[in-house]
């Protein structure tokens, strides 16, 4: 079920599955991709207990294997609203049959968002509900249009901040798993967008403790900034 938050800059629909954002407006203009399945068919995936791929698609915790697909399962399970106002939803997943079938943990995992001016404060929690150490990985998935209003997608650009050396983590694009011993230091402030960037799949950096990512374009103003604190990575 979708879920509407508006105020006097932005319009956002999040739906009850998967805690997912499918749609940011500001002026009649459409921020976030619209799952268009021929390419990619979801908007803002969030992802739990695990971001990325596990080798094989399986890990082993106490001499038992357990198998779980890429970013985790809360993406695909339905959340339940345990909190709704005029400028934040807050939606909640607890374990399940099927979960601790692939992650033996006892957890609540709660996503809001809250409409603060023209920004989106969205915000993880993650409770351990058991008697043991839970090991777990939280990550966001937005996708935003390229382009946005005017220009085509080569008018784009990714700004990075702080301007800081960092490690660069490449992805295997077969396994999708990181290939931890080919890490290279890198200092990376601006990336022209272009078709070939990801050809070999994200590009993965150590995170600052407080980063700010800018999706911008020469031509006009429209754009987006990613903030966040206290993220190991970013891709």
């Amino acid at each position: 079920m979708n879920y509407t938050l508006k105020n006097d800059h932005l319009n956002v629909v999040v739906d009850t599955f998967g805690a997912e954002m499918h749609s940011i407006q500001h002026d009649d203009i459409e921020y976030l991709w619209q799952a268009d399945a021929k390419f990619w068919g979801r908007h803002a995936p969030v992802l739990f207990p695990i971001v990325g791929k596990l080798k094989n698609g399986e890990y082993r915790y106490n001499d038992k294997t357990y198998k779980m697909g890429g970013h985790g399962f809360a993406r695909d399970n339905d959340f339940e609203l345990i909190k709704k106002s005029a400028d934040e939803l807050v939606f909640e997943l607890r374990d399940n049959e099927d979960s601790l079938n692939h992650y033996p943990f006892h957890f609540v995992f709660r996503v809001s968002y809250k409409l603060v001016d023209n920004k989106i404060r969205v915000r993880y929690e993650v409770k351990n509900e058991d008697e043991k150490f839970m090991s777990f990985g939280v990550g966001a998935h937005p996708a935003f249009n390229v382009p946005l209003k005017n220009g085509t997608f080569e008018d784009y650009q990714l700004t990075i901040s702080p301007d800081e050396k960092r490690t660069f983590i490449p992805l295997d694009p077969p396994s999708g798993t990181l290939k931890l011993d080919e890490r290279v230091e890198s200092q990376v402030s601006q990336l022209p967008l272009t078709r070939a960037l990801f050809d070999k799949d994200a590009l993965v950096y150590t995170s600052s403790k407080e980063m700010k990512v800018s999706l911008t374009n020469k031509l006009d103003d429209h754009g987006v900034s990613l903030t966040w604190k206290n993220m190991p990575y970013f891709g």
